[in-house]
């Protein structure tokens, strides 16, 4: 239940042509309230305080927060500093000014969804390690997708994956994102 849930409310929230029937006002609350019914394992007032700021948290750190570019996984090597809005672009700048490499593409990809990654799930670790496995393979999903995409160009032109909006590699990404999110909220 959890897995479906995540993975069909992760595809709905990166569609942005949804939000002309339920706002992202509305899909965050529901996200902040299924999250915080399933984190909560006693129903004191104090667990579901708890419970509810880390939902808020990690629903707006997480979820909320756009992956712009980070999305083709190092592919796209015309990008610059404007591709990176966020704070953490400024220390992982500044280690790979330390270490001479190239900023904006191949690996940095990685580092910096990591970091973005991180920071929205770090309060879910108060409930499990397995949440660890959320940072870092956010960004394989994403580069798989766009690598299968490529190898199969012809799914592009689907209907049938244009009719469920399945027909871009970002989007079949969210689904799958948003089931392995499910998963390990499910067995926290």
């Amino acid at each position: 239940m959890s897995t479906t849930f995540w993975s069909i409310w992760r595809r709905l929230y990166g569609e942005g042509k949804f939000k002309k029937f339920l706002s992202r006002t509305i899909q965050t609350i529901i996200a902040v309230v299924i999250l915080t019914m399933q984190i909560t394992t006693n129903y004191n007032w104090l667990q579901i305080v708890i419970a509810f700021g880390i939902s808020v948290w990690v629903i707006i750190q997480y979820w909320s927060r756009a992956i712009g570019e980070i999305i083709d996984a190092g592919l796209n090597h015309n990008q610059d500093a404007k591709s990176y809005d966020r704070w953490f672009r400024v220390p992982l700048d500044w280690i790979y000014d330390k270490l001479g490499k190239e900023k904006y593409v191949g690996f940095y990809d990685f580092w910096y969804s990591l970091i973005r990654y991180a920071i929205g799930a770090i309060p879910l670790l108060c409930y499990s390690w397995l949440v660890l496995l959320l940072m870092p393979f956010q960004y394989f999903i994403y580069l798989g997708c766009h690598k299968f995409f490529m190898n199969h160009p012809k799914l592009y032109n689907s209907n049938v994956l244009k009719y469920i909006t399945l027909n871009e590699p970002k989007n079949v990404a969210e689904v799958i994102h948003g089931a392995l999110f499910g998963l390990i909220v499910g067995i926290m």
